[in-house]
């Protein structure tokens, strides 16, 4: 029985991606800033709203109740780091 193409998985590509905490921020300031500097350093990441916040966002372009920045578990350390060492900057 042959397998079809999409039955067969890559072995160096993990199952699941394991998203970590980087950090819990409700100022949309502080929330831009992080995501510039993912952005600028490629490294992916992804927002949780928390409750109702999500809703918020969509129709006011911001959240009261904190949004979470998540990124995966092997580029949380380089994450970490280039945010301490901008906050240290400021």
């Amino acid at each position: 029985m042959s397998k079809k193409k999409h039955d067969v998985q890559d072995e160096n590509q993990p199952d699941d991606i394991e998203l970590v905490l980087l950090k819990t921020t409700s100022n949309n300031q502080e929330l831009d800033l992080i995501k510039n500097l993912l952005d600028e350093n490629s490294i992916p990441y992804i927002l949780k709203d928390h409750g109702p916040g999500g809703y918020m966002r969509i129709i006011t372009g911001s959240s009261l109740y904190g949004t979470d920045v998540l990124v995966e578990n092997m580029e949380f350390e380089e994450a970490k780091t280039i945010l301490n060492e901008f906050m240290w900057n400021k």
